[in-house]
């Protein structure tokens, strides 16, 4: 099983209907290709952890280089896994993932997350949540 993180940039123009209807499919999309993980916006960029099958994983990442609401993917980490992470989930994500900080200290905890990857995740949560100063 393959578990892949990727950052990119959104599109500036991008709202909550944009995002809700991305989530609508890549729901449905993970669930019928036995793929999970995990989404998370910032406000201004995007981190997903995908895992599943490779070749699944590797086919959801080709899609989701050509999708118009983002630019600049790279990938960021890419590893063999033996256990999903995100297994109850087909895609989590909540805005600005407050909501979902305790599912994402419950992966923590039961030792399925990596700890890089809980790393990862955390300081981009936490990235989205800094206030900027006023000009």
């Amino acid at each position: 099983m393959l578990s892949v993180i990727y950052v990119s940039v959104a599109d500036p123009l991008i709202g909550e209907q944009d995002i809700a209807a991305l989530l609508v499919q890549a729901r449905r999309n993970n669930q019928r290709d036995a793929l999970t993980g995990a989404l998370i916006f910032n406000g201004h960029n995007f981190l997903q952890l995908l895992e599943g099958p490779g070749d699944k994983v590797d086919a959801c990442l080709a899609v989701i280089r050509n999708d118009p609401r983002h630019s600049g993917m790279v990938e960021v980490r890419r590893r063999e896994i033996a256990e999903r992470a995100f297994a109850e989930w087909t895609m989590l994500y909540d805005p600005e993932f407050r909501s979902h900080d305790d599912d994402l200290a419950q992966v923590v905890a039961r030792g399925r997350l990596d700890p890089q990857d809980a790393l990862m995740m955390e300081n981009f949560i936490a990235l989205g949540r800094r206030t900027r100063p006023a000009d």
